[in-house]
């Protein structure tokens, strides 16, 4: 298993929506800041966003994607001068729910058609891919063409969502799990090679490596010196190399993705503290619940039974 796959099977998404609006000219959409990360999707038509604290919009085609990982506020319109309306407010007053369904603005000039859509991750705070991830990611599309995977991964969503059978929730979830992880895939393929950051020291040879025998081998007990003689380097070269790509040095970061593990492992609530701590390379309990109290903020019983609250609160 591959490094990015590891985390994002760790860190999933836990709940998604969307909805289509039909947008006759002149039209203008307002998105509130929030915890949730964004997206948009210009089915027909165009237009521009304009976030927040951002001089210059963003000039949207036909075809293309656009997502705000952080959950910025944000405008969608057709032009400058229009005003915009707040997102919820179209979709109350077209007896839609605030995410679902499609909704219809006629107006007197051309029709953008968009899938707007949110998704929510579990333990958003920690999650290793959202940190690194910019304000926004603009996926392009080919010549007014759809991105290929995008189109169906969407109607699939939308007929789950309308779905009474069962297990449509986690569909969706796993559906926007796919949408989430080409969303990704998109913003590295775009990110010019000698750009810094965690994602892009996936694709150096000798750090990838060492990302990669961290997260096969999380419980070992590694040290600097023995993660740069893995990977042909000496230790000074490595620390440095290690900690100018991925933002933290090597403990550091090894410590963070044990937390990150054993959060993981006790949503699933499936395996006992015992056996998370050696999962996670700590010899008693006691010294497991130590860190990731100091890493979290709770106690691992107590992350655990916040956890099942929330999904039982996502789930009611």
């Amino acid at each position: 298993m591959d490094v990015l796959t590891d985390v994002l099977n760790t860190v999933r998404v836990s709940a998604a929506c969307q909805g289509r609006l039909e947008l006759g000219a002149p039209w203008g959409v307002q998105v509130p800041a929030g915890e949730y990360s964004k997206f948009h999707v210009v089915i027909d038509g165009r237009g521009m966003l304009e976030l927040e604290g951002e001089a210059e919009p963003i000039l949207l085609e036909e075809g293309d994607l656009i997502a705000l990982p952080h959950g910025d506020g944000h405008v969608i319109r057709d032009s400058p001068r229009t005003l915009a309306r707040p997102i919820e407010e179209l979709f109350r007053s077209n007896g839609q729910a605030s995410c679902g369904g499609a909704v219809r603005v006629p107006g007197t000039g051309p029709t953008t058609s968009l899938v707007c859509g949110r998704l929510q991750f579990e333990d958003p705070r920690n999650h290793p891919v959202l940190s690194v991830l910019p304000r926004v990611v603009h996926l392009r599309s080919a010549e007014g063409r759809a991105i290929p995977w995008l189109e169906s991964t969407l109607r699939f969503i939308a007929c789950e969502s309308s779905s009474d059978r069962p297990g449509a929730d986690t569909v969706v979830n796993r559906l926007a799990d796919i949408l989430f992880i080409q969303i990704v895939r998109g913003y590295l393929a775009s990110t010019p090679n000698d750009s810094r950051g965690w994602l892009r020291a996936l694709t150096d040879p000798q750090i990838g490596s060492s990302l990669g025998i961290i997260h096969a081998e999380p419980e070992q007990s590694w040290t600097v010196a023995t993660l740069a003689s893995k990977v042909g380097m000496s230790r000074s070269t490595f620390a440095g190399r290690f900690s100018e790509l991925v933002g933290e040095p090597p403990l550091h970061y090894i410590t963070r993705w044990r937390m990150q593990k054993a959060a993981a492992l006790l949503r699933e609530g499936r395996a006992t503290l015992a056996d998370i701590a050696d999962r996670v390379g700590y010899d008693s309990e006691a010294a497991f619940s130590k860190a990731f109290k100091r890493w979290i903020g709770s106690a691992p019983g107590a992350y655990r039974r916040a956890s099942r609250g929330t999904e039982q609160h996502a789930t009611a």
